[in-house]
């Protein structure tokens, strides 16, 4: 539309009209989408070719944020439990944004109860109020249990063993102690989140919590004691000190970016293998991640705690120059020496490196193009959002009765 049509006291009107248009239609198209990613998530079809998870697989597909891809997936995983919320939102009067926060904080059995509330409010009013009020649980809510009080034997237990070329943890605590653990795990898991891994688990941050604590050991020699030393053959077979055989993949992904020190041996005895390159020296290292500026995996938004890869490995005569080697992140590393997918091309150039899962697609950004125009129906009108009240004395009343 152009504004210029009408005098200039009409322009506030005829734009909030096409706004409210907008907006319904916007949130129709919103509607259309989670009702995909549900699909996608029952069927697991996002899997696969280095796709770390279903927000990646919207990040590469659709072209979104992490922050707006998270939010449809956590809308997704709750289809069905708001079933009015979710009709008026592919009816057009209640927006992606407004869902997103509900299905972040309301429980199932308050889905009815906050309907006016949600679809009145704006989303700085939801985001203000619905994760401070206390959803009152309901006889059958499992919170609403009476707690155990007889004694407990709840000392800090952890267990730790090899078997079938995996290492097991287990770890009990009692729930303070669990909470000291969990909020250093995602204490780590935040730092490397904010470092551009969106897709980032609690199993990565375990492995950084180790990494920390054996770098800040300030004595050289008892640092060098807790060493991990991976020891290889010049055959090409290697080991971890007594825990048996290591496999293919993984002795390329350690011999490739010189994260540890490896101890080549020959009958058992150290050996030169003859090239004094076969790690990324570190103003390589500099020059190729001020290049990269990140994770050269379409998606992946990962900028720090990278790791050098050759594109040849350097068993197979690869070279150690920033034309043969680029970053990636250790999800990706470690998934493309377990041959998930294969990297071709030139990392010299933004556009020079194509990705293939397995079966030889190719892994890339793309974008619709001549997109047919949707074909609803009219929005539902959008209501008047802002509710004018002190929003602390919201009440949603009691829980829904659960059959």
């Amino acid at each position: 539309m152009d504004l210029l049509e009408y005098p200039s006291n009409e322009q506030w009107e005829a734009a909030s009209k096409a706004a409210e248009l907008i907006a319904g239609q916007l949130a129709q198209l919103h509607s259309e989408l989670v009702n995909l990613t549900a699909q996608v998530l029952a069927a697991n079809a996002w899997s696969g070719g280095g796709i770390v998870s279903p927000e990646h697989w919207l990040m590469l597909r659709c072209a979104l944020s992490p922050t707006r891809a998270k939010e449809i997936v956590a809308i997704a995983r709750r289809q069905g439990e708001f079933p009015e919320l979710e009709r008026r939102f592919a009816a057009g009067s209640v927006s992606l944004d407004q869902l997103a926060v509900v299905a972040k904080h309301v429980p199932t059995t308050h889905a009815a109860a906050v309907v006016p509330f949600v679809e009145g409010a704006t989303v700085p009013q939801l985001r203000r109020v619905l994760p401070r009020y206390v959803f009152a649980p309901t006889p059958a809510d499992p919170a609403s249990a009476t707690p155990r009080t007889e004694p407990l034997d709840d000392g800090p237990a952890l267990s730790m063993y090899t078997n079938s070329g995996r290492f097991h943890l287990h770890f009990t605590a009692d729930p303070v102690d669990g909470a000291l653990v969990e909020s250093a795990l995602r204490e780590a898991k935040d730092a490397l989140f904010i470092g551009g891994d969106a897709s980032v688990t609690l199993a990565d941050a375990l492995l950084e919590v180790a990494s920390r604590s054996l770098t800040a050991v300030p004595s050289t020699s008892r640092r060098d004691h807790y060493r991990v030393l991976v020891h290889l053959e010049s055959d090409g077979r290697g080991w971890i000190n007594k825990r048996g055989a290591l496999p293919e993949h993984l002795m390329r992904k350690l011999t490739c970016d010189g994260s540890v020190r490896p101890v080549w041996l020959e009958n058992a005895a150290p050996v030169s293998v003859g090239r004094s390159m076969r790690i990324v020296p570190r103003r390589t290292r500099a020059l190729v991640e001020d290049r990269d500026l990140g994770c050269r995996f379409p998606g992946c938004t990962t900028t720090r705690f990278l790791e050098n890869h050759h594109l040849t490995h350097w068993a197979d005569g690869g070279a150690s120059d920033i034309e043969s080697v680029l970053s990636l992140c250790p999800r990706h590393h470690r998934e493309h020496h377990q041959g998930h997918f294969t990297i071709e091309g030139t990392p010299t150039t933004p556009d020079g490196l194509t990705f293939r899962g397995r079966y030889g697609f190719a892994i890339q950004a793309t974008v619709a193009s001549n997109a047919p125009p949707p074909q609803h129906p009219p929005p539902d009108p959008q209501p008047i959002r802002g509710w004018p009240m002190d929003t602390r004395f919201i009440d949603f009343g009691p829980p829904d009765r659960v059959a």
